[in-house]
C-alpha cells in the first residue's frame, strides 16, 4: 500500500502514549494518514460493491492500519478511500453511502444521528449554519466522515487530543482540570440517544488515558434550565480556559479532506471542529457524508 504522502521535515520523537500535540502528530503521520495507491483504491471501491463476499485482502490490511491510528492517536485519515470521481458525482451519493457503510461497519454498528432516526447525513451548508464549528464530541463511539466534494477553500476538520489537553491543564490550571472532571449537563432533547447527558468533560481512569465529552454551545445552553443549576463564575471560566487551550496552534491540527477521503475519529479520545470555508456555486457545494458508529451494538 502506497504511503508516499509524508512530512520529510525533522520531527520530534513519536509519543509513547495517546498524548500528542501537533508536532508529535506530524512525527507519527504514517500511523494516522494512510494513502492507498490507485489500484488499491479501485479494489476497495469494487469490494464495497459486493455485499456478502469474503473480505478483500486490501481492506483487511487497511483496516488493521486504521486500527493502529485509532489506538495511538484516536483518529485515522485515509486518502482516496474511494476513487475521487465516483465520490464527487452527486448521482452516485446513494451508492457511495451504501459502499462506505459496508466497509466501516467493521468498526461498529451504524446508529441514528438525530431524533428522526437518520442513519446517514450528507453535511452541506444550510441557511443559518455557523461559519465555524467549535470543538466538540459527537454522541457515539466513532464519527466517520467521507468527503464527497470539498469546499472551494477552507473547511478543514480540526482535531485535538484529550490526553494533551489534560496534560496542559494539569500543568497550567489544575483547578480548571478538577472542575472539568466533575459532572456537567448536556441537554440533547430532540436528538438521538439520551435526552440528557450528565458527565465529566475531561477525566481519566486509574492508569488509563484521558477521555472527553464536550459540546461547547450545548453545555452553556443547558445550564439554568429544567431545574438544573446555572453556571457559576468558576465553571464559566473553566469552559473559557478549555476553549482557549483547544484553539492553540500546538493543540488543534487541521485535516483537509479531498474528494474520496475518509476520516474516522474516536469521540472519547479526540475532540473535533470545523474551520470556516468558502463554497463554490451549486451544484459544486461542499458535501461530506457522516456516519455514527457504536462498538457495543456491533
Amino acid at each position: 500500500m502506497d504511503t508516499s504522502s509524508r512530512d520529510n521535515a525533522p520531527t520530534p520523537p513519536l509519543p509513547s502514549s495517546l498524548s500528542w500535540d501537533t508536532d508529535r502528530l506530524r512525527a507519527g503521520r504514517d500511523l494516522w494518514c494512510l494513502a492507498p495507491g490507485d489500484q488499491d483504491s479501485d479494489r476497495l471501491w469494487a469490494a464495497a460493491g459486493r455485499p456478502g463476499d469474503e473480505p478483500d485482502p486490501v481492506w483487511e490490511a487497511l483496516r488493521s492500519r486504521v486500527r493502529t491510528g485509532l489506538d495511538v492517536f484516536g483518529f485515522a485519515h485515509v486518502r482516496r478511500f474511494f476513487p475521487a470521481e465516483p465520490a464527487a458525482d452527486l448521482v452516485q451519493e446513494k451508492e457511495v453511502t451504501e459502499r462506505a457503510a459496508r466497509l466501516v461497519r467493521d468498526f461498529g454498528a451504524i446508529v441514528p444521528q438525530n431524533g428522526d432516526g437518520d442513519l446517514t447525513q450528507v453535511l452541506r451548508r444550510r441557511p443559518g449554519d455557523p461559519e465555524e464549528i467549535g470543538f466538540h464530541c459527537d454522541t457515539c463511539d466513532f464519527l466517520v466522515l467521507l468527503c464527497l466534494r470539498p469546499a472551494a477553500e477552507g473547511g478543514a476538520t480540526r482535531v485535538a487530543g484529550a490526553q494533551h489537553i489534560h496534560d496542559v491543564l494539569a500543568a497550567e490550571r489544575p483547578d480548571v482540570l478538577a472542575l472539568l472532571g466533575e459532572k456537567w449537563y448536556f441537554d440533547r432533547a430532540g436528538r438521538a440517544g439520551a435526552p440528557l447527558v450528565h458527565t465529566p468533560i475531561l477525566t481519566t481512569a486509574p492508569d488509563g488515558p484521558a477521555t472527553c465529552y464536550y459540546q461547547s454551545r450545548t453545555v452553556r445552553a443547558s445550564a439554568g434550565h429544567g431545574g438544573r443549576p446555572p453556571l457559576d463564575a468558576a465553571r464559566v471560566e473553566a469552559l473559557d480556559v478549555l476553549d482557549e487551550v483547544l484553539n492553540r496552534p500546538e493543540t488543534a491540527h487541521p485535516v483537509m479532506l479531498a474528494s474520496g477521503d475518509l476520516l474516522i475519529i474516536r469521540n472519547s479520545r479526540v475532540m473535533h471542529g470545523r474551520s470556516p470555508f468558502t463554497d463554490a456555486p451549486e451544484p459544486l457545494h461542499r458535501r461530506v457524508l457522516r456516519l455514527w458508529l457504536d462498538e457495543e451494538t456491533a
